[in-house]
């Protein structure tokens, strides 16, 4: 009897150290912190937001046009998308090639009437060239400079063939866009002599305008006046 007692006593006090255990541990998670934090982007306008993210770790991936010169720049984009957009005068500036040309002008041949003995009066004179010149164009101070430099096709009266005209215009001035960027105006500084050009398209490297050069020269000791139609396709340099 008396070893039963000290059995039940043992488990008793087995039960109170339990207890007292139980009780340290849920003293002790009552009052440690819980932490709830969840690392992400938290930028709504990122590729890669993460709703349920409550503090930023910087790994957020805003997709737009990061060049400051493009008309859509945007200051938050981390990697761009292709999608920068340039105003034309800022795709104007820089050296542009003619690569090819097309040209169509009327010509007054009557001078030859003494050379071929009779007089061919007004002729119109057509043609393709490549490698024709170059424009330059500097911007933001608008200013440009240009030379075509191509010759014509020959021109046959007949029984005559009319030789080829060397075509050499240079010009230097300030340029302006109108109407909405469509229409290149060029001023000559010598001349004052304005020019207007459509700009057809206008990409990154490529130009396609078309306009009327004016054209005076010397040909077979007579002086011509000429104005020409071209129309031109620029590559950027």
């Amino acid at each position: 009897m008396k070893n039963n007692k000290y059995f039940l006593l043992i488990i008793a006090f087995n039960l109170i150290i339990l207890s007292c255990n139980d009780d340290d541990d849920s003293f002790m998670n009552i009052n440690e912190p819980i932490n709830n934090t969840v690392m992400g982007c938290t930028n709504t306008d990122a590729a890669n937001y993460n709703p349920n993210a409550t503090e930023d770790d910087g790994s957020c991936i805003v997709l737009g046009c990061v060049d400051p010169a493009a008309t859509n720049f945007n200051s938050e984009a981390t990697n761009d998308d292709g999608s920068c957009e340039y105003s034309t005068s800022y795709l104007l500036n820089g050296e542009w090639m003619i690569v090819s040309l097309e040209y169509s002008t009327e010509i007054d041949l009557s001078f030859l009437e003494q050379i071929i003995g009779f007089n061919p009066g007004n002729q119109e004179l057509s043609g393709e060239a490549n490698d024709a010149g170059v424009w330059t164009f500097q911007y933001p101070e608008y200013l440009y400079s240009n030379n075509l430099n191509f010759n014509t096709e020959t021109i046959t009266i007949i029984a005559f063939d009319i030789p080829s005209i060397p075509i050499d215009v240079s010009s230097n001035g300030t340029w302006e866009l109108v109407n909405n960027d469509t229409n290149l105006l060029t001023t000559d500084d010598l001349t004052g002599v304005s020019s207007t050009y459509n700009i057809l398209s206008i990409q990154t490297d490529m130009i396609f305008m078309n306009g009327i050069i004016p054209f005076s020269q010397e040909i077979m000791g007579f002086d011509v006046d000429l104005q020409i139609e071209v129309e031109m396709q620029l590559q950027k340099q």
